[in-house]
């Protein structure tokens, strides 16, 4: 499979929402300014260090070993336009699901050295279910690395044409057995991208983090489009001040502006971690 016949110019809108609903991902070349990602970078590898330190307090990291959760700030120092409301990624959207486009996420995930596999897994779950067709795209992950991403620091391991491959449960794990039927059709592939570049994939695509044989942290800002067109039950929260950066652009922003400052680092971790030991301390079914 060559992997270059799926990364397309960033104004190529409609060839991109074309590859997305036949492979289930597509990768924009340069498609955000370098300079707020170059903030972003050297914040989030403070954080970083600050996110491990509390993961030493629980006993570890509650995801898998390097895997963390790890979003930027959600101050107007550090939400962008150009990442939160890319334009190029916007209009990709808009072709996809008729102008109806809502952020419904807003994090991301950092990839540490010495990380382990994941298990491949799908990021939502297929809304149909057998006999029902497969659906088609209703919401896409969008993963805008900070810095460099290739094979060395741990680049996610993708599978293309998963996204209308439908677990029996519908998802979000993706069956050992199934794995293995679909790795003996088609292998699975690490893609390459550079600074500027943005991986936008079907929600119900299978991948899975891989090891970062590198010698620093591999960032990645991921957000969440989706198709919607009832009013919004939920929405995201950014501190005042990220109007000028997320209101006016041509998807919904979904976002309602509070006070600050807003805990945004060490809170998904800690409710992953108390979701297990609240999982673990369950009684068990017989």
């Amino acid at each position: 499979m060559n992997e270059q016949s799926h990364q397309v110019a960033a104004n190529d809108y409609q060839g991109a929402s074309d590859l997305i609903r036949e492979l289930g991902y597509v990768i924009l070349k340069q498609a955000v300014s370098h300079e707020p990602l170059a903030i972003l970078r050297e914040r989030m590898d403070r954080d970083t260090q600050e996110l491990l330190a509390y993961c030493d307090t629980i006993g570890g990291n509650p995801r898998e070993l390097g895997h963390l959760q790890q979003g930027p700030p959600l101050s107007a120092d550090y939400v962008f336009t150009d990442v939160a409301m890319n334009q190029h990624v916007n209009r990709v959207c808009n072709l996809l699901f008729d102008n109806h486009s809502r952020l419904t996420f807003y994090n991301g995930n950092t990839n540490c050295p010495g990380s382990t596999t994941q298990g491949l897994h799908m990021d939502g779950r297929h809304p149909t279910l057998a006999p029902e067709p497969v659906a088609p795209t209703t919401g896409v992950v969008v993963d805008i690395p900070a810095g460099p991403m290739n094979t060395s620091n741990g680049s996610i391991q993708l599978w293309p044409g998963t996204h209308v491959i439908r677990p029996e449960a519908g998802g979000p794990r993706v069956p050992e057995e199934l794995e293995s039927e679909r790795r003996a059709e088609s292998s699975p592939i690490q893609p390459t991208t550079e600074v500027g570049d943005v991986l936008i994939r079907d929600i119900r695509l299978w991948h899975r983090g891989v090891p970062n044989h590198s010698t620093r942290p591999r960032h990645m800002i991921a957000l969440i489009i989706s198709k919607s067109f009832a009013p919004s039950k939920r929405r995201l929260r950014f501190e005042k001040g990220c109007e000028d950066a997320l209101e006016g652009q041509e998807i919904d922003a979904n976002a309602e502006y509070v006070e600050g400052p807003l805990e945004y680092l060490v809170g998904p971790t800690r409710r992953i971690y108390e979701s297990r030991k609240a999982a673990e301390s369950a009684p068990q079914q017989t």
